[in-house]
C-alpha cells in the first residue's frame, strides 16, 4: 500500500502568531505617536519664532523638532522597487512607491505651517494669525503650489508620484528658507 501524499502543514506557534498580529499594528501606532510629538515640537518652534517663547518650554523646541524629524525618517519602512523587466512597461516597473504616510503628513503640516507664518509676517502682524486675509493668502499660496505640482505632472508625462512629492516638499522648503533668512521680519 502506498501512503497518501498530502500538502505539508506548517506548524505554527500560537505565541508567534499573536506577536505577528501585534507587530503589524505596533509600527504605524508608534509612527503616529512620533508624528504627534513632531507636530507639537513644530508648533512650539513657531511660537518661539513668532512670539519669543511666551508659552514656556521653548528651550525644547529646536532639539525636539530635530529629534522628531530624525525619528520619523529613521522609522519609515524600507522602500521597495519592483524588478525591472525589459520591454513594455519598464518605466512603470522602475517607479518606487511613495514615502511612508507619516512623512507625507508631516511634510504637508510643515509646508502649510511655514506658509501660514510667512503670510502672517507678510502682513506685518497687522492681522490676527487666524484672520481672513492671512488664511486667504495661505490658501492662495497653497493653490499656487498645487498648480506647480500639476504642471510638474504634465511635464513628466503624468507621473503623479513626482507631482505629489513636489506638492508636499516644496512649500516647506521654500517658506522655511524665507523664514530662516528672515526675509519677512
Amino acid at each position: 500500500m502506498i501512503p497518501k501524499r498530502g500538502t505539508p502543514q506548517a506548524v505554527e506557534d500560537e505565541g508567534a502568531a499573536k506577536k505577528a498580529k501585534g507587530a503589524r499594528f505596533f509600527g504605524p501606532i508608534l509612527r503616529g505617536i512620533v508624528l504627534i510629538v513632531a507636530v507639537y515640537a513644530f508648533i512650539e518652534l513657531f511660537s518661539v519664532l513668532l512670539f519669543g517663547g511666551l508659552y514656556g518650554g521653548s528651550w525644547l523646541a529646536v532639539p525636539g523638532c530635530l529629534l522628531a524629524n530624525f525619528a520619523l525618517i529613521w522609522m519609515a519602512p524600507e522602500r521597495e522597487t519592483l524588478p525591472a523587466i525589459e520591454g513594455e512597461g519598464t518605466e512603470k516597473a522602475r517607479q518606487r512607491r511613495l514615502p511612508d504616510w507619516s512623512l507625507l503628513v508631516y511634510w504637508v503640516i510643515i509646508g502649510l505651517g511655514c506658509n501660514w507664518v510667512c503670510a502672517f509676517l507678510w502682513f506685518s502682524r497687522r492681522y490676527a494669525l487666524f484672520s481672513g486675509p492671512v488664511v486667504g493668502a495661505t490658501g492662495l499660496i497653497m493653490a499656487l503650489y498645487a498648480a506647480i505640482a500639476l504642471l510638474v505632472a504634465l511635464l513628466t508625462g503624468g507621473n503623479w508620484r513626482t507631482a505629489l512629492l513636489v506638492f508636499v516638499a516644496v512649500p516647506g522648503n521654500l517658506a522655511g528658507s524665507v523664514l530662516a533668512l528672515r526675509l519677512l521680519r
